[in-house]
């Protein structure tokens, strides 16, 4: 499966009307994270369909967004893009289980 195919959305943070807890404004981020559609297929009532992964490399060339778990990234299109480690929504935090990889574009099933 690609990953062109789960609705794939580069996600930013801060910008205009956005404010750090100090009270200051928070600055503009682009690509800091990767949301896309639980590759299992199914509609779970007991966890979220969308797998957040926050980049250690964001596309924005900044610092990773603080106090998250990140993944290494290459590529900088949904269609070539290659994190690791592997991604597991992991049941005992709310997930439905599904372990896999993302590599050039590909959603590999562990």
């Amino acid at each position: 499966m690609k990953l062109t195919e789960l609705n794939p959305r580069f996600i930013g943070s801060g910008g205009k009307n956005v404010f750090n807890t100090d009270g200051s404004p928070s600055e503009l981020r682009e690509g800091v994270a990767l949301v896309f559609n639980c590759p299992c297929g199914k509609e779970h009532e007991e966890h979220n369909k969308e797998c957040v992964v926050m980049f250690n490399n964001p596309l924005d060339g900044g610092k990773p967004y603080p106090n998250h778990i990140y993944w290494q990234r290459t590529g900088e299109t949904f269609e070539n893009l290659t994190l690791t480690p592997s991604i597991l929504r992991s049941k005992e935090r709310g997930g439905c289980g599904w372990h896999g990889f993302i590599t050039n574009g590909e959603i590999i099933t562990a």
